[in-house]
């Protein structure tokens, strides 16, 4: 299947009281360890691409792998750009095929630029049919600021005006969960999201999950979270397998690199399950056969039908107007500014 669009996965989480798995990839291990859980389980998932982990890779020749691979299985994949902090990351994530954007801004900035940075962000995305995300108050990192993070919740007043201002898709509500934790100790304010669900009609997402208690991920969900990210604990997983067997053996390079992807897929897999997320691609199901292409491609897609997303390194006609298009907004946002 090609790279999906993230839009009917939401709104079926949304119907049937699940939550879509998201998880990072930066490597083929990884990238197959989420594709090979989401193929057992039958279910979408969500690949995401940490804007800092692009050190290890090109985001261009990753973002290739992930379609080649996509292109090869059964099961829809939306590949997302995770915590971007610049607006050239959003463009060339468009460029390069993402269907699926967040948004941060620069660390420090007010809330009124980030309403002003944002706006111009989903102004862009929206034009090319896809959909952006955005965090609201600020969500702590492990060995950094995890000590203030009741400090940094989100306001429910202030997450509405957020939303309204800026027309973002998905919210990402700093509500207790931490980036980085590697226990389940995390103390989500059930109130607060389900304040927020009052007063915004956008998705919901959570990030932080994994160190929050998989009763409180049922709740959680229960109050309108439709989409979940976790790193922390896969990763942890995939470490221990590595240590593991090298305490017992001086294995080949590829058999290592083949236990991080056993450890990706076993976790992802578990989470999955927490998430409520297996079984979505059912043959009863047809949610996984809608709108695989993104809108900018300049073709129709017919229920049942999936379409193909063209290449980056081969535009078509379609691709060509994306680029027009976002060079037009960004020069007419500088122009503004």
């Amino acid at each position: 299947m090609p790279i999906a669009n993230l839009r009917p996965f939401l709104e079926d989480a949304r119907k049937n009281r699940y939550c879509l798995g998201c998880f990072n990839v930066f490597n083929i291990e990884t990238l197959e360890g989420a594709v090979e859980a989401a193929i057992n389980l039958r279910t979408p998932v969500v690949c995401a691409v940490y804007e800092p982990q692009l050190k290890y890779s090109d985001l261009e020749t990753f973002s290739s792998l992930v379609k080649d691979v996509s292109n090869k299985v059964n099961v829809p994949l939306v590949l997302h750009l995770d915590h971007a902090t610049e607006v050239s990351s959003i463009v060339n994530a468009v460029k390069c095929g993402f269907t699926s954007l967040m948004y941060d801004g620069p660390v420090g900035i007010s809330f009124k630029e980030k309403i002003k940075r944002t706006r111009q962000v989903a102004e862009i995305v929206h034009s090319v049919g896809l959909m952006v995300e955005a965090e609201v108050g600020y969500i702590t990192r492990m060995g950094l600021d995890e000590g203030s993070a009741e400090a940094n919740l989100t306001n429910a007043k202030s997450a509405a005006e957020f939303v309204e201002e800026t027309g973002i898709d998905i919210l990402a509500p700093a509500i207790g969960s931490i980036h980085g934790l590697t226990e389940q100790k995390a103390t989500l304010n059930i109130k607060m999201l389900e304040q927020i669900r009052n007063m915004t009609d956008c998705f919901l997402s959570l990030h932080g999950g994994s160190g929050v208690d998989d009763n409180v991920i049922g709740r959680a969900i229960d109050l309108g979270i439709n989409k979940a990210s976790v790193y922390t604990r896969v990763s942890a997983v995939a470490v221990k397998n590595l240590k593991d067997l090298l305490s017992r053996e001086s294995p080949d390079l590829a058999v290592l690199l083949n236990e991080v992807r056993n450890g990706y897929r076993d976790m992802i897999e578990n989470r999955l399950k927490a998430f409520r997320s297996v079984n979505i691609c059912s043959f009863q199901s047809n949610v996984c056969q809608l709108s695989f292409s993104s809108s900018y491609t300049g073709k129709e897609t017919l229920p049942g039908q999936a379409l193909t997303v063209d290449s980056p390194t081969q535009p078509d006609d379609g691709f060509e107007r994306v680029v027009d298009e976002i060079t037009k907004r960004i020069m007419s946002t500088l122009k503004e500014s």
